[in-house]
């Protein structure tokens, strides 16, 4: 052949030098092999210490390869409790460069510690906030920064996979221009106890430029306990993509918050952990979040919640915002949030300049007939805002929002309003008190019901895409087939359920007995 023929001559005297002045000085430097760092410490360390995470994110920063790779021992419990702080924010690492990081299940534990001027000893499993008179003992540490600010970032990437974090503060700090992916990761028992009081609220924040990827991540119990709160996912002028994820049982403001860039929230879960807010940004001066396939479930302690206000649990389009709810279900139990009575307006949809648009979506608020709630506005609009919605989209009616009201609101005279959409437990009749049943169950579409089999050629014409890839979504938040017979139902989940008896549940009366706490609680806090 003619190339193995040519292979066989005798290089040039020119080439035969070049050739042999780089096998003397060895591999081309900008072919350098990846470096591996293994990390099979259990204590955090220094980046002296060989073998500890803080070594290998060191050695990661420094080394001239690319496509390093940190590999952490399986399952590997990693103590950060006496590390060193990299700066006043309490962060204990920061990434200069690209690097994977293969966590193996690894989990990096913190157990953070403060005694209160009455000498009670407050720990991340039963977090309080913190006050001057109180003594922190063992402050809680945040992760990572991603990058570094004021510099350019753009070819920085982090990539995160099996790695989890137990009694840490904020996982993430993405700085501009920077990317993070996390995936696989379990986040649980965050709390902001720090000695400066820098107000760091738990969860991940991508800054101007920055892109932040969620894949099978779970948030779980992440407390702000300062008085900002920041949201469990935020971003600034930012590029977000959360997909089959859950943030579930925290209390850090919206568990989304969104100023200028666009998030998109696919086939994801936010469980009693608040809603989510969008405005525009100061570079970007418009903030797009897209809930696809996705559920939300705004609830209290009452209902098994954790963010019982009512200023964080509804979906906020603000000035520059648009929230586009598509065949996704969002569900507010009123009986178990708190707050003053006008606060309530705008749970669960409020376009406060902004606009929120339905597509094949279901939304539903419960009744509270008492204590001047029953005039709740739960569908709201107010400083130019709007509410929009597609034919195939439902809207629970409330007192105050009847079924005649809801389809000019909505500018869609075909709006779907019937009942039998999903459960629903009337605890008292006069007054009116409704509850909702314990998720996920109740995000589940009742059995002949209103919300069943009404999107027509779903595997044609009115196919669901994420909005990520592009890609045909197939399975619905819980994980079932998406359409069944050409036909999708409203909201996201495509399987229903019976009618149901609330006694199986456990009865009315304990129902009623906790809505009467939750109003005597109203009551102390307008006093």
């Amino acid at each position: 052949m003619r190339f193995a023929a040519a292979s066989r001559r005798c290089p040039a005297p020119a080439a035969a030098v070049a050739l042999a002045l780089l096998a003397a000085a060895g591999p081309m430097a900008g072919a350098a092999r990846a470096d591996t760092f293994s990390v099979t410490e259990t204590s955090w360390g220094s980046a002296t210490t060989a073998g500890t995470l803080a070594w290998a994110i060191d050695q990661a920063n420094t080394s001239s390869a690319t496509g390093n790779v940190i590999s952490i021992a399986p399952n590997l419990l990693i103590d950060v409790d006496g590390a060193t702080e990299i700066d006043a924010f309490l962060n204990l690492a920061q990434f200069t460069r690209s690097v994977t990081i293969q966590g193996n299940g690894a989990t990096l534990v913190g157990n953070p510690t403060f005694v209160t001027s009455g000498g009670q000893i407050v720990t991340k499993y039963n977090p309080d906030a913190v006050v001057p008179s109180d003594v922190l003992v063992t402050p809680s540490f945040s992760f990572a920064k991603i990058g570094t600010f004021g510099q350019d970032n753009s070819a920085i990437t982090v990539s995160i996979a099996g790695l989890n974090a137990d009694g840490l503060n904020r996982f993430a700090l993405i700085e501009p221009g920077a990317r993070l992916d996390v995936t696989t990761s379990g986040i649980v028992n965050s709390v902001n106890f720090d000695f400066g009081r820098k107000n760091i609220t738990p969860g991940i924040e991508a800054l101007a430029g920055a892109t932040l990827n969620l894949d099978r991540v779970v948030i779980d119990k992440a407390y702000g306990l300062t008085s900002i709160p920041g949201g469990l996912v935020a971003g600034s002028d930012a590029a977000i993509n959360v997909s089959s994820s859950t943030i579930r049982d925290s209390n850090s403001g919206p568990a989304i918050v969104l100023a200028g860039g666009t998030a998109n929230v696919v086939s994801s879960v936010l469980d009693g952990s608040g809603g989510v807010t969008v405005v525009g940004g100061s570079s970007v001066a418009t903030g797009t979040v897209n809930f696809v396939n996705s559920v939300a479930y705004l609830a209290g302690p009452l209902s098994g919640g954790s963010n019982d206000s009512f200023d964080d649990n509804r979906f906020l389009a603000g000035a520059g915002g648009t929230i586009n709810a598509t065949a996704s279900t969002i569900i507010a139990d009123l009986v178990s949030l708190s707050g003053t009575d006008a606060a309530a307006d705008g749970v669960p949809l409020d376009a406060a300049g902004g606009t929120i648009a339905l597509r094949s979506a279901a939304v539903m608020v419960t009744t509270y007939d008492a204590e001047g709630l029953s005039g709740q506005i739960g569908y709201r609009t107010s400083a130019g805002g709007a509410l929009t919605a597609d034919a195939y989209s439902w809207v629970r009616p409330t007192p105050a929002q009847t079924a005649i009201l809801l389809p000019s609101l909505f500018s869609q005279p075909s709006l779907i309003t019937g009942e039998r959409g999903l459960p629903v437990d009337v605890i008292s009749v006069s007054p009116l008190i409704e509850e909702t049943f314990p998720f996920p169950l109740a995000s589940w579409p009742l059995a002949n019901g209103v919300l069943i089999g009404v999107v027509p050629d779903a595997d044609g014409t009115n196919v669901l895409l994420n909005p990520i890839d592009g890609s045909v979504i197939t399975l619905d938040v819980f994980g079932q087939a998406r359409t069944t017979g050409g036909l999708r139902n409203v909201g996201a989940v495509e399987s229903a359920v019976p009618e149901l008896d609330p006694a199986s549940l456990g009865g009315g009366l304990s129902l009623l007995l906790g809505a009467l706490a939750c109003l005597e609680n109203r009551r102390s806090l307008r006093r």
